[in-house]
């Protein structure tokens, strides 16, 4: 090796050395600053790791993963920052948000059991056939407490009394939680104030939120579960419902 080849060679390394790589994409840059001021795409993703959309979305592509796969090596999130159903999964977290999602968890496996695909995970349409049979088929009781926690808190807002939000809260936004899941028929059907809501609303509203509370599907339901029934009377007539 010549003397010259030798000069070469050093100033090469003493280059490398004071080159800074991002983690990500493996772009060299002279300066720290300036790579740590780097975004790519790859890195971009990692930084959005938190955001409670991209939670929603790991979580998510995670079960997915799980149940289309045969691997049972666990998946990390780096992993599905590199995955191409990133942004698809992401939309659908934020999606979840946006709504106010009842239940992520269920609303993903439901999708899943459906075979729906994942361009049509953000559908309103799918959603609402989602939670028209969640709200038939989950616990009463977990109805009732989201139910009377969702007056306590709108009934501040209105100024009137929990127990009496039914009664006296705004008719339109009390339909509007009713198509969102956020107050059930179990109230509904189960309490004299909620009885006397469904009664007073005017034909517009009636079939507004018609297919949440269908009155023949609940009264084969209640009959169903007599236990059930008498156990939500006593919790809301306890509450003052």
């Amino acid at each position: 090796m010549t003397l010259l080849q030798v000069k070469k060679l050093k100033n090469t390394k003493k280059l490398s050395e004071t080159e800074f790589s991002c983690e990500f994409c493996n772009r060299s840059f002279q300066r720290e600053t300036t790579m740590i001021k780097h975004i790519c795409e790859s890195k971009r993703r990692w930084q959005d790791k938190d955001l409670p959309g991209n939670r929603i979305a790991f979580s998510c592509w995670t079960e997915f993963y799980r149940k289309n796969t045969n691997t049972k090596k666990p998946k990390t999130y780096v992993d599905f920052a590199k995955s191409a159903y990133y942004i698809a999964f992401v939309k659908f977290g934020n999606y979840c948000i946006n709504i106010k999602c009842i239940n992520v968890s269920f609303y993903a496996d439901y999708l899943l059991k459906n075979k729906i695909t994942i361009d049509n995970w953000c559908s309103d349409k799918n959603y609402t056939e989602f939670l028209i049979q969640y709200i038939r088929e989950e616990n009463a009781i977990d109805a009732i407490a989201r139910s009377i926690e969702t007056c306590v808190n709108h009934a501040k807002e209105e100024s009137v009394q929990s127990k009496d939000y039914l009664r006296y809260g705004n008719k339109n936004r009390i339909c509007h939680l009713i198509t969102n899941g956020k107050i059930s028929p179990w109230m509904l059907y189960q309490s004299e104030s909620g009885i006397e809501f469904v009664e007073s609303l005017n034909d517009m509203q009636q079939k507004l939120i018609l297919d949440y509370i269908v009155p023949e599907k609940w009264a084969i339901k209640f009959k169903r579960d007599p236990e059930i029934v008498t156990q939500v009377k006593e919790l809301l007539d306890a509450a003052g419902y």
